[in-house]
């Protein structure tokens, strides 16, 4: 009902219809009988607005074009583009997301036949995760304003909205390189320890140094050595998803993770993200990319059952090509102290980066954050 009104009312019509709704219940007093003659005028205005838009109506057509992603929090504009496809010019044009009670609408006042416009609507993107958005509706709403008889324009879409990502202008890390069997392609420095690997043909862009000149010479095509770097920095983060004391905790800790990712992006390491036992998703050095992240912790969730296991299983063969390990998690428990036992004793050096409104009790060394602190930066880690 609620989508039903939105699509065929403006905002000005369901203001207009609550105050009506409201004089008519205060009409049923019969000492107050004439209150409801807003709810009779408003009737009539609507029956009105809607005869002559039936005869006004014209037939639209167009697409709804949604941003690649949004961040919580923020506002998100959805440019919905109509064309009027008739033979005559159709007048206040607005277009409206029903689902989304925060979207404003947007209006044109006049669609010449044969012309596109883009209208925008704005809503605010309260929380991460996936949303699913449109199709949207356009429509005239000429001459009152009241009634809008819609049309769907595009079809429905999803728009990832991924948590905040918080200043971060240091972090302590003690970490340096590992030995990585097998290697990388394509270093992107020069002066580690590097093996040759093979060769390829030439592309444009290659380095003059890298060709094979007595392949070049036998080919009379060139080619270009590949080497694979074996010693660099690989960190990794690891997100504990198991039973956070509170919903907002699990929010601060994913942006916590995001800041992480999005600082480590711009340093030559490679970074490993883990999370509830199964997801491992690598960035740097043409590993993959700091948006391939923050698509994963757009829709993951927290976990009831203890994922401590898997992650162990998963991490055992990583952990010695690991330089530094950042966990990020929350108050410690019983079971928490025992895992974090575990991989302190792994021979990797570990950071554990606490999320907790009070600050922590512990024998390991922690770094408390306080989750609605997050906002102010996180340049003490």
């Amino acid at each position: 009902m609620k989508i039903w009104l939105h699509r065929y009312l403006t905002a000005g019509g369901r203001v207009m219809w609550g105050a009506a709704l409201v004089s008519l219940a205060a009409g049923l007093d019969p000492y107050r009988g004439q209150l409801s003659g807003l709810f009779v005028m408003s009737a009539g205005l609507t029956m009105a607005n809607f005869l002559v838009g039936l005869l006004m109506i014209r037939r639209l057509g167009g697409e709804m074009r949604l941003p690649a992603r949004a961040v919580a929090g923020t506002e998100v504009k959805v440019t919905v583009l109509v064309s009027n496809r008739s033979r005559h010019s159709t007048y206040d044009v607005e277009a409206t997301l029903p689902g989304l009670g925060s979207a404003r609408d947007s209006r044109r006042s006049h669609l010449a036949p044969g012309q596109q416009a883009g209208l925008d609507v704005h809503f605010r993107a309260l929380k991460r995760g996936a949303y699913r958005i449109g199709p949207a509706y356009a429509g005239s709403t000429y001459p009152l304003g009241i009634v809008r008889l819609s049309q769907r324009i595009g079809q429905a879409q999803t728009l990832l909205v991924t948590p905040r990502i918080h200043p971060m202008r240091n972090l302590r890390l003690h970490s340096g390189m590992r030995h990585q069997p097998g290697g990388l392609p394509l270093a992107s420095q020069q002066g580690e320890s590097l093996e040759f690997v093979g060769v390829r043909d030439y592309r444009p862009g290659d380095s003059p140094r890298k060709i094979h000149w007595k392949l070049f010479a036998r080919r009379n095509q060139p080619v270009v050595r590949e080497f694979a770097q074996e010693y660099f920095s690989r960190i990794g983060i690891l997100l504990d998803t198991y039973r956070p004391p509170k919903a907002q905790d699990f929010e601060a800790a994913l942006e916590t993770v995001a800041s992480l990712a999005s600082f480590l992006e711009r340093s030559d390491s490679v970074v490993d993200f883990f999370a509830a036992g199964e997801i491992l998703l690598s960035m740097g050095r043409n590993q993959g990319s700091l948006e391939g992240v923050l698509e994963t912790l757009a829709c993951l969730k927290s976990t009831r059952r203890s994922p401590y296991a898997q992650l162990e299983a998963r991490l055992e063969p990583l952990i010695p090509r690991l330089s530094a390990l950042l966990l990020v998690t929350f108050a410690p428990t019983p079971e928490r102290r025992a895992f974090w036992e575990r991989l302190s004793s792994a021979g990797t050096p570990v950071r554990i980066l606490c999320l907790s409104r009070k600050r922590p009790e512990s024998d390991q060394e922690l770094t408390w954050i306080h989750p609605d602190q997050l906002a102010a930066g996180l340049d003490d880690l």
